[in-house]
């Protein structure tokens, strides 16, 4: 069993034109949407210095591409996506879970046992 992924099948027409769609959408949004925010902050801030040029869509991916590379250059390693994964508890892990969960539920035993002879 692959525990790090799954394997997707893509058949037929349908399906290679989903995982096209899928694709673009994954580029849009990771590329084309970040760098028509940097442009509309670039033309925001245009309009308070003087002589600073506007910008165009091509131009804020290109600046997104440029925040990018200097983040990757300082920060070493390239950001990583993580779509319902969870790391998994190893056999020792799991017996630390589970007895911490019987001292707390032996706990509230007697919290609650006390509680009653009180009243």
């Amino acid at each position: 069993m692959n525990k790090h992924g799954r394997i997707i099948e893509i058949r037929g027409l349908k399906g290679i034109l989903t995982a096209i769609f899928v694709v673009c959408c994954l580029v849009t949004g990771f590329t084309v949407f970040p760098g028509f925010v940097a442009m509309h902050i670039w033309n925001f801030a245009a309009m308070y210095i003087t002589d600073m040029p506007q910008m165009t869509l091509l131009h804020g991916v290109m600046l997104w591409g440029i925040i990018f590379l200097i983040w990757f250059a300082f920060n070493g390693n390239f950001p990583s996506l993580h779509f319902g994964c969870q790391s998994t508890m190893d056999d020792e892990e799991i017996r630390e879970f589970v007895e911490k969960l019987q001292r707390e539920q032996e706990e509230l035993q007697k919290e609650n046992n006390s509680n009653e002879e009180q009243e």
